[in-house]
């Protein structure tokens, strides 16, 4: 119950077995031997179910361990079973339409990540009205793309500025073909099949991975995209908490005609100065896409209408671009966005109709253009 380990299977032979345990809250006995067993509570209510709990056998050695006591009382250990049956009996009140597969992808940010549990990603998805399901792999994690294994740079071996884009690059290669592998091994068959009807996305990743990722999402199969909160790292939206009502615009920054190629700069968690547009890039035209009547700022995702709104933004962008730049070829995007806007980016390109991206990232203090999307699909580029 506390750990929500399954526990009508073994990890190690695979097989259908019973290992759950049943626990008293307040002990069977009332002595001082028995854990909790001095609490006033009447003998003949000891065996009923609101003083029994469901356990793993660690748990339930942990929980009557002497040294433990002070820490799971009886008031501790009855708000625990209470939260854990409210939270099944939720689940199972949702119809099988409710159901939604789990995706999650996390690797280093410049040296940094975070921890994305299952329990984390659960807690998201319930507080949607929906009830998660991890498609089972041989790590019984689910569908997880896992980055943390690869570095990011050279720097941390001692590299220079100018390796540590170099090495990037090459690590930006090895990351798709890993977001590749899993899509197609286990997202899609799962589509195919019927047996994912729904998907919930959680990233945390550099971002042009996260827009690849968001490329290879079926825009056909409805997903929701979560997007992690600094000041309390939970993954839940914020509904109805006062936050701004954020939309976004999109302006024309460099009026020029619009040849084979052009500039995309998104300015809504952060802001890029024209001045750091690549050079190469200057005489193309130029659009904007920022939030309007609100500031930039890394926490202006707080709510899932705050992203609807910005892809509902990127769609009639790439709408008009289908209307009047018939010549266009090439898109060079440089994006200082939220996680979960990078992801709905690249789910609302579609390979086929749009221009193929070019997606920057900054890098030894330059913005270097790191992944293409679309165009004969992603791949890192060669700075």
């Amino acid at each position: 119950m506390l750990c929500n380990a399954y526990l009508l299977e073994g990890s190690m032979s695979w097989r259908a077995l019973n290992l759950g345990e049943l626990a008293h809250i307040v002990g069977r006995g009332s002595g001082v031997r028995s854990p909790r067993g001095e609490y006033p509570l009447d003998p003949s209510l000891r065996e009923d179910a609101d003083n029994l709990m469901l356990l793993c056998a660690d748990q339930h050695g942990e929980i009557d361990a002497v040294g433990s006591l002070d820490l799971f009382t009886v008031e501790k250990l009855r708000q625990a079973k209470r939260q854990h049956e409210d939270r099944i009996r939720h689940l199972t009140s949702l119809g099988e339409d409710r159901a939604t597969t789990v995706l999650r992808m996390v690797g280093p940010v410049h040296g940094r990540g975070v921890e994305l549990s299952r329990q984390a990603a659960a807690a998201a998805v319930v507080a949607r009205d929906r009830y998660p399901l991890f498609l089972e792999s041989y790590t019984r994690h689910g569908i997880e793309i896992d980055l943390r294994g690869y570095p990011e740079s050279r720097r941390s071996w001692g590299g220079t500025a100018s390796q540590d884009a170099v090495v990037s690059l090459e690590y930006y290669r090895i990351a798709t073909r890993m977001i590749d592998d899993v899509v197609e091994r286990q997202l899609q068959p799962g589509v195919a099949r019927e047996a994912v009807r729904h998907v919930s996305v959680f990233g945390f990743a550099r971002l042009p991975l996260l827009v690849h990722l968001g490329s290879r999402l079926d825009d056909t199969v409805p997903t929701d995209i979560y997007q992690r909160h600094r000041e309390d790292e939970s993954w839940v939206w914020r509904e109805g908490e006062g936050v701004p009502a954020a939309g976004f615009s999109t302006l024309v920054d460099q009026d020029v005609p619009a040849g084979s190629e052009a500039v995309l700069v998104v300015n809504v968690s952060g802001a890029i100065g024209m001045q750091e547009v690549p050079a190469a890039l200057a005489g193309l035209r130029r659009w904007e896409i920022r939030p309007a009547g609100v500031p930039t700022g890394p926490d202006i995702m707080r709510d899932r209408g705050c992203l609807e709104r910005f892809t509902a933004e990127l769609r009639g962008f790439f709408a008009g671009l289908e209307a009047e730049a018939k010549t266009l070829e090439r898109l060079h995007v440089l994006p200082a966005v939220p996680m979960s806007a990078a992801i709905a980016f690249g789910r609302v390109h579609h390979p086929q109709v749009h221009p193929q991206l070019v997606v920057y990232e900054r890098l030894a203090g330059s913005y270097v253009p790191t992944l293409t999307v679309g165009g004969g699909g992603a791949s890192g580029r060669d700075a």
